[in-house]
């Protein structure tokens, strides 16, 4: 019997229920690569919530666009003539083809490439059936235009960050975020930020939730992972992912921040005034400290600013957004971002720039690390798919320890005193869990 009849979504159900439990810090190992579970989770999870698509420097101009996904669901990214961005489902109505086949570009018009049929891609008729090739001859009844409009998602922006839903009610994009946003300033608000060349893409045979865990809660694995870095001399010890901070901001987003103790910013001197017009008195407290900082925000979309290295005598750093775009239970495509501060020295974007690749890009060295765990990972939840008793997860690190008491720390959220923690991904499994159990009959 089929699971995906209604007595085998029960079952399931059920298992998850009993066996996903993050408040004792217990994860089965099935649900990373069962494909019943993946399928839950594009129907519950990627149909619902918030997800991130793009920056609005990657579409700057009217008529500009960018093709991503929803899912496993192709969408178009676009800017009207009134300066809106909006997305629409990457399908003609007709029947189905993708309309636009590049991943970038800027049109009049999206004609698909199978039978002609003509979308507006700018202005009020944006995403409007504008024509059919022979339409007269074709469909002499005329062509039911409101009928054939592209599907349109919801879409928000935070920051220049463009995120969608198909969701025609639940929370905003701002109730979505909640105290994530404060952390998220400190990456893509501190300044006008714009986007360097075309995100990389690349495949891994990894299920999409380990890397998504992985920038939300686990700062742990630095000091076994990325030993390299202190061998190299590039840090000072492998305890370099310590010290700092554990957010746990709630909605299924959580952080790391880690800070040192030099006294002075990392960040550029001619940066500080545009920092300080765009961010509050805490966060510039915050960014003045900031010596690395990781997160996630609910499901797949991560942000990043990698430790502060020295190249060509200056210590620099980035911005790095990501998305693990799910591709199967066991394959994920890795979109990655890299951003500068538009004003920026030169010096800074080009070693940042620098630093990108070598550290956090497809062949940046920290990535080559961190990709073998997950294909590993990957690789022991499909054996254990097969076991006649669940194997379970620990996750269990800081379950007993109190955030630190208000006032402690600026930002919001449940704040904890060190980056060894796993607060913030047994909140992302609660979370999780209530998305793809919902419902279930």
């Amino acid at each position: 019997m089929s699971r995906y009849d209604a007595q085998g979504r029960l079952e399931l159900a059920d298992r998850i229920r009993k066996t996903v439990l993050p408040e004792r810090g217990q994860i089965p190992m099935f649900v990373y690569t069962d494909p019943d579970v993946y399928e839950l989770e594009r129907e519950r999870l990627f149909g619902s919530t918030w997800l991130f698509l793009a920056h609005t420097s990657e579409i700057p101009n009217p008529g500009s666009f960018v093709v991503r996904s929803m899912g496993e669901e192709s969408v178009i990214v676009g800017r009207g003539d009134d300066g809106v961005v909006r997305v629409f489902l990457n399908a003609c109505r007709h029947r189905g083809m993708r309309l636009a086949c590049e991943d970038f570009g800027e049109v009049a018009n999206w004609r698909c490439p199978y039978h002609g049929f003509t979308y507006g891609s700018r202005g009020e008729f944006m995403g409007t059936l504008m024509g059919a090739p022979f339409e007269r001859s074709a469909y002499p009844e005329g062509l039911d235009r409101d009928a054939l409009h592209l599907v349109e998602a919801r879409a928000e922006i935070y920051q220049g960050l463009v995120f969608a839903t198909w969701s025609r009610s639940g929370p905003s994009l701002d109730e979505f975020l909640g105290d994530v946003r404060w952390y998220l300033d400190l990456i893509v608000g501190r300044a006008e930020m714009e986007v360097v060349g075309v995100p990389e893409r690349w495949m891994v045979p990894t299920n999409w939730r380990l890397p998504s865990e992985n920038f939300t809660a686990d700062a742990y694995h630095t000091a076994t992972a990325h030993s390299f870095l202190s061998r190299l001399g590039m840090v000072k010890g492998v305890d370099f992912g310590r010290d700092g901070y554990h957010v746990d901001p709630g909605g299924g987003h959580g952080l790391g921040i880690g800070v040192h103790f030099d006294g002075e910013s990392y960040f550029p001197a001619e940066l500080a005034e545009e920092y300080a017009t765009r961010l509050d008195g805490g966060q510039a407290q915050t960014l003045a400290r900031v010596k690395n900082l990781h997160g996630n925000v609910f499901p797949n979309f991560s942000f990043l600013i990698p430790n502060f290295i020295e190249i060509e005598g200056r210590r620099v750093s980035g911005a790095m957004l990501r998305v693990w775009q799910p591709a199967g239970p066991d394959r994920t495509q890795v979109w990655s971002w890299h951003l500068v501060e538009r004003g920026a020295p030169e010096w800074w974007k080009r070693l940042g720039r620098k630093m990108y690749i070598q550290t956090f890009s497809s062949s940046g060295m920290f990535d080559q690390d961190d990709t073998e765990n997950w294909e590993a990972q990957t690789r022991s939840s499909n054996a254990a798919l097969y076991r006649q008793e669940e194997f379970l997860l620990h996750y269990g690190m800081g379950l007993d320890a109190p955030p630190l008491p208000p006032g402690e720390f600026p930002g919001p959220g449940d704040v904890y005193d060190g980056k060894f923690s796993e607060a913030a991904a047994r909140t992302y499994y609660r979370v999780w869990r209530n998305h793809v159990l919902e419902e279930v009959r």
